[in-house]
């Protein structure tokens, strides 16, 4: 059983890292077609969804996994994803209404007068959209992860065909939108379908509603506080500056994303165990720390080194003055070798998650502003990194006074210096050929190798890397090349 849950597991993974790669690509490549300031649009029309969704499903998307478990009659499962589904169709409705009436408010407010024709179309966007959020839910909460990776993987197909093959056949950014607008109807009608079986009659029941919302809310609540801290950086620049400098800006602001899958992947492991087994709560966290530091480090200073070729390469010497903002919040990624909250949750302590929110959310309102309105757009990027350092120092105050856990017996501080000063040495040899050198792209490639071959072998010469890291490597390797077809 066990075994099958880690299989389950990595599939979602795999196909949440296939997921990735598409929005990295569909992001490239209408870099490319588009000016600045389309560019800048069409990431505005997408910080707006993400937004203000997080805020009208109030947390519903999350509740299913918990409360679908629990239902032991098909009938009763039934009945309640019928329920669910005419509910988030509701809020759908509600929140593409509301953009459509508000469509030249929030074009005046970013001061971009293309998002108001825009969200005429956008407006349709969610009606569409909150459904398919939710069908992998339902299908996770059913236990059946295989039809949520096959959606998704419907999903990312959709998406490449349609938006990509506008905007290389088109590059004009209203065909692009048109084509997400048709991906996104294929993507409902593939949710509808299958969720056709699980329709029952249709009832009005307060009882449903009010268990729902006495669940979902405070999970709605926290959600709506962590997006809005992640998002409020570019809300900022969006209503200081122009669309094409919140492009710009965009790019550059940005913490790797495959690091938060990564982070999801461990949680996914790591809070069963250290839930069902707290008194190994010390040792599991401490290995999982270790083991994170091993890549998240590593790839810290490579962001760091190779942020201009990186930039250059995938989106163009137009978007080159991202570079900055790029490297100020690589400063971020030092933090993420461990989740905080997740000890919270391990032992019952949530509200210490949502004081963290309402601490996050309201101090990077006032230094966005400050900083902002005194050095420009540099004043969000820094005013994130810092806010998001002293989350991260309170939440540590915390564990200490609060939980009664002890950070050294957490927190493996010696194999992280280690791992840090292999990283820094490994740094500073593959910065040795560019400085005496050039930057040439024949030059990058070395340095690359160099800073991965020294980082190996100072790694395990400090003792950073230890053998059965290796012997773990070698089998994830393995284990690669098997999947592919002979």
């Amino acid at each position: 059983m066990t075994q099958d849950r880690s299989k389950q597991a990595g599939m979602l993974t795999t196909v949440e890292f296939i997921r990735f790669g598409f929005k990295s690509l569909a992001g490239i490549v209408l870099a490319r077609v588009l000016l600045p300031g389309e560019f800048g649009s069409w990431r505005q029309l997408f910080l707006i969804y993400n937004t203000f969704s997080t805020l009208l499903l109030l947390g519903i998307p999350q509740s299913l996994l918990y409360f679908l478990p629990k239902l032991q009659h098909s009938d009763s499962k039934r009945e309640f994803i019928t329920r669910t589904v005419n509910l988030v169709t509701v809020l759908a409705f509600i929140f593409g209404f509301a953009i459509f009436v508000l469509r030249g408010f929030i074009a005046r407010t970013f001061s971009n007068p293309q998002l108001s024709l825009l969200l005429v179309l956008f407006a349709v966007y969610p009606l569409f959209m909150f459904v398919t959020q939710i069908y992998s839910q339902i299908m996770l909460g059913l236990k059946q992860p295989t039809k949520t990776a096959s959606f998704t993987i419907f999903s990312v197909a959709a998406d490449f065909v349609l938006i990509l093959g506008a905007a290389l056949i088109t590059k004009n950014l209203y065909h692009i939108v048109w084509g997400m607008m048709i991906s996104a109807l294929l993507q409902w009608g593939y949710a509808r379908l299958h969720l056709a079986k699980y329709r029952s009659r249709m009832t009005f029941d307060p009882d449903f509603h009010r268990e729902i919302f006495q669940y979902s809310l405070p999970l709605g609540l926290a959600s709506i506080i962590g997006m809005l801290s992640v998002q409020l950086d570019k809300l900022v620049i969006s209503g200081f500056f122009t669309p094409a400098e919140y492009a710009i800006f965009s790019i550059g602001a940005m913490e790797l994303p495959f690091i938060s899958i990564l982070n999801n992947s461990v949680n996914a492991i790591l809070l069963p165990h250290i839930s069902s087994e707290p008194e190994k709560l010390n040792e599991t966290y401490r290995a999982a720390v270790r083991k994170n530091a091993l890549i998240i480090f590593p790839f810290t200073a490579l962001g760091l080194i190779f942020a201009r070729p990186l930039i250059q390469l995938l989106y163009t010497e137009t978007y080159l003055a991202s570079v900055p903002f790029f490297q100020v919040y690589l400063a971020i990624l030092p933090l993420r070798v461990a989740t905080y909250g997740i000890l919270f949750m391990a032992l019952k302590k949530t509200r210490y998650i949502l004081w963290n929110s309402f601490f996050t959310l309201g101090l990077n309102l006032i230094l966005n502003l400050i900083l902002v309105r005194i050095i420009g757009m540099m004043g969000a990027a820094l005013a994130t990194v810092v806010v998001t350092w002293l989350s991260t120092l309170l939440y540590l105050y915390w564990i200490q006074k609060k939980l009664g856990l002890k950070l050294r017996e957490l927190f493996p501080l010696e194999a992280l210096i280690r791992t840090a000063l292999a990283t820094a040495l490994a740094g500073l040899a593959a910065l040795a050929p560019l400085l005496i050198f050039a930057a040439a792209w024949g030059l990058q490639i070395l340095a690359l190798l160099v800073f991965l071959l020294a980082y190996f072998w100072l790694g395990k010469a400090l003792g950073a890397v230890l053998p059965y890291d290796v012997d773990w490597f070698k089998s994830l390797l393995s284990s690669a090349v098997k999947s592919f077809p002979s």
